[in-house]
């Protein structure tokens, strides 16, 4: 069996204070208005300098998500994804700066709003985190075995991995980053819920599907590395990548309902589908629901399976356009 992974837990309150200015920026649903309102002014600063320099908005602000994991300094993680979403290098300097500056105002409205958000944060998590003591270890071993039968690869689950608190704002949220050019060890971020929001998708089993999706795309990076052009599965991995991202809902949910953390006899696919955010389509859940399914009463090999769900992917559209930010 594959050695499971350390998670090494710490509240963040930096990507605290970016999520939430993301959230309010790509015009989510926020869960706290007192927030959301002293938010809007700076989040739409910062969204007419980016229209104004012709920029991808939303892949700038889903940029400086990641890019705020793994870097300590917020000007360097607003450079990296001002570069992601089409700002010239020229000019990357001179509009970081502006943006900077606003999300300074985001954290000061921060941290008025939770004057003690560290602390907070590790008082919010405790529940959480002591399910998943208890919990996490056979939930990861049983995904395992759900994607590679009883030979999973050693290497399959990191050795560690950093696991970041931040503030709700969203009902429930979550992210990852699979790999870093500034750090040793890929990282997953939640919003530290006291409770389940919905009880068939429990927040412990998002954090199993978080460490999955890891795993799944470090798995996939050595596979696109080690193979050559000219070899029959040069380019295949990354090819299947979205559909990993969807077939990883069941099959955790799977291995979540062995160990009686949800229902055996009918999985919340779609629910954890909505909940985890994968997609903004609404018929993204059944779609999943469906080929799994299939697949339960027409057994083929996963990587079979998978190239079905891809095309299913792409016939009904269920990786959605960048949302319209406000």
């Amino acid at each position: 069996m594959a050695p499971s992974p350390r998670i090494r837990w710490k509240p963040d309150t930096a990507l605290s204070t970016i999520h939430a200015a993301y959230a309010v920026a790509v015009g989510a649903t926020c869960t706290d208005e007192k927030l959301e309102l002293a938010l809007v002014p700076y989040a739409t600063q910062i969204n007419e300098r980016l229209l104004s320099s012709s920029l991808d908005m939303h892949r700038f602000w889903n940029n400086l998500v990641a890019e705020s994991i793994h870097r300590d300094a917020v000007s360097k993680a607003c450079e990296a994804a001002l570069i992601a979403a089409g700002c010239s290098e020229l000019q990357v300097d001179q509009t970081s700066r502006g943006i900077v500056r606003q999300l300074d105002e985001c954290r000061i409205v921060v941290r008025d709003r939770f004057p003690r958000l560290s602390d907070q944060l590790e008082l919010r998590s405790r529940p959480l985190k002591e399910r998943w003591d208890t919990v996490g270890r056979g939930l990861l071993n049983q995904i395992a075995k759900q994607i590679w039968g009883d030979s999973p690869p050693k290497n399959w689950w990191p050795p560690s991995v950093d696991g970041l608190w931040v503030q709700p704002v969203r009902g429930g949220d979550g992210g990852f980053a699979a790999d870093s050019e500034d750090a040793k060890v890929p990282a997953i971020w939640i919003e530290a819920m006291l409770t389940d929001v919905e009880p068939s998708v429990p927040e412990v089993v998002r954090v199993a599907w978080l460490m999955t999706r890891v795993a799944i795309e470090q798995h996939i990076a050595e596979k696109s590395l080690t193979s050559k052009p000219g070899d029959s599965t040069f380019g295949r991995p990354l090819s299947l990548l979205s559909a990993w991202a969807f077939a990883s809902v069941p099959l955790v949910l799977r291995a979540a309902a062995e160990l009686d953390l949800t229902r055996p006899d009918a999985l919340p696919i779609a629910n954890a589908t909505r909940l985890w955010r994968l997609s903004d389509a609404g018929i993204a859940g059944d779609v999943v629901t469906q080929w799994w399914d299939k697949l339960q009463t027409q057994p083929v090999p996963l990587p079979v399976a998978l190239k079905s769900l891809s095309q299913a992917i792409e016939e009904n559209q269920l990786i959605p356009p960048p949302a319209d930010p406000i």
